[in-house]
């Protein structure tokens, strides 16, 4: 089976888009003739990544990747953000030509599922669609009740959800999307749930760390990740202020970095440092083991409390550390019943800042729950088994 993998996020990025296409990439070429169309390394910003090194990591996967111009994708204006995106998916599936039995496009951007629908009609192709999340959703619930603006986005979400009632295939990043995508029509009979997971190299390197960090004088505090709006880290700032024995280091770059730095120029936090994107995955590493406590946030909406699970927890689970999360919804309970971490709500900075005091009163505990997470991440969420099993799907549908 020939199959086109078209996505805006591929690896060299490191990001949690970008590392979940890159592992699908890998096993879908174990198992069929695969091409991936994508983006040049752009995400968060192009300047990060020499070409020379992007093309040789495309070398190394020994994978036909075909790659349009960089693309910037951090803007605040809603409409040039959507007219952007379009131009960008356009481009990416004029690339998509020749024989092809599937196409298969990994969202976001959004734009390239309906665009993608209809390339795949033109090749007499099967079309599928791995979701990431519901954009369009999110944005109306982000903007005033009323409007043009918000007109535009509820037909915006009447024609995904049209594309995505009529796709051979519906994948699902978390059991939660899976339910809402239920919900507003998609056949059960074509979808399944692919969730997010952690590489088997990233739980070897941190083998033989024994479940507890270092625990300085001064405890470190640490956020790595994207730094979008979706998470609202900028919560953290409050967090620093209210724990002054502490350091805080926010490792990563994304839309909401601007506003952060611009309040730590006019506000001063001799406790926050503020660490670039990290490509290097000896100096991630470095950052995980020299922190006390992994940190996330993600803020409270209707549709991300029911949506989401973030990638990055699991990441964080790997590196046997204590993790604390700010949230409600899906996440808060998947976490909360499995025992993982501390879980407390969103948008409550003193209830963050507790909640960080809590885990390091309790090392005991500390140790206990972090274990308990690597065990499952083990046994569960590894990113070779999660797509494994996308490979068998496809295998059973479509070859």
């Amino acid at each position: 089976m020939k199959i086109a993998l078209v996505c805006q996020m591929f690896p060299p990025e490191s990001a949690a888009g970008a590392l979940r296409t890159g592992a699908m990439a890998e096993a879908l070429a174990k198992a069929f003739e695969l091409r991936v169309v994508t983006l040049q390394p752009s995400y968060p910003n192009p300047a990060l990544f020499e070409r020379a090194a992007w093309e040789a990591s495309d070398r190394a996967r020994g994978i036909s990747v075909t790659r349009a111009g960089a693309f910037k994708p951090h803007d605040a204006s809603l409409p040039r953000r959507a007219l952007r995106e379009i131009g960008m998916s356009f481009g990416l599936m004029g690339r998509v030509g020749g024989a092809t039995d599937l196409l298969l496009v990994s969202t976001p951007s959004m734009f390239l599922a309906p665009l993608g629908y209809l390339r795949a009609r033109l090749l007499r192709a099967r079309f599928a669609w791995d979701v990431r999340d519901l954009t369009w959703r999110y944005a109306q619930e982000s903007v005033p009740a009323t409007g043009l603006k918000r007109r535009l986005l509820v037909m915006l979400e009447r024609v995904m959800l049209a594309v995505m009632r009529r796709a051979d295939l519906v994948i699902a990043a978390t059991p939660g999307l899976a339910d809402v995508l239920r919900e507003q029509g998609v056949s059960p009979e074509r979808l399944i749930t692919v969730q997010n997971g952690v590489a088997r190299a990233i739980l070897d390197r941190f083998d033989s760390d024994g479940g507890r960090a270092p625990h300085a004088s001064r405890p470190r505090v640490t956020y790595v990740g994207l730094m979008g709006y979706n998470h609202g880290i900028g919560i953290l700032l409050d967090v620093a202020r209210l724990l002054p024995e502490m350091d805080l280091v926010l490792v990563g770059d994304g839309p909401e970095r601007a506003l952060i730095e611009e309040r730590l120029r006019r506000e001063p936090m001799p406790n926050v440092a503020l660490a670039g994107y990290v490509t290097d995955p000896d100096e991630l590493t470095r950052h995980y083991r020299a922190s006390d406590v992994l940190v996330n946030h993600t803020q409270d909406a209707p549709i991300l409390n029911r949506i989401v699970n973030p990638a990055k927890m699991f990441e964080y689970f790997a590196t046997g550390r204590p993790v604390v999360y700010a949230g409600a919804g899906f996440a808060a309970r998947f976490l909360t019943e499995r025992d993982v971490a501390e879980v407390v709500p969103p948008n409550d900075p003193g209830a963050l800042a507790a909640g960080i005091r809590r885990v390091l009163a309790d090392p005991t505990r500390a140790r206990e729950r972090s274990a308990r997470a690597r065990r499952m991440i083990e046994s569960e969420f590894t990113r070779e088994a999660q797509m494994e099993s996308l490979v068998a799907e496809l295998r059973r549908r479509f070859a």
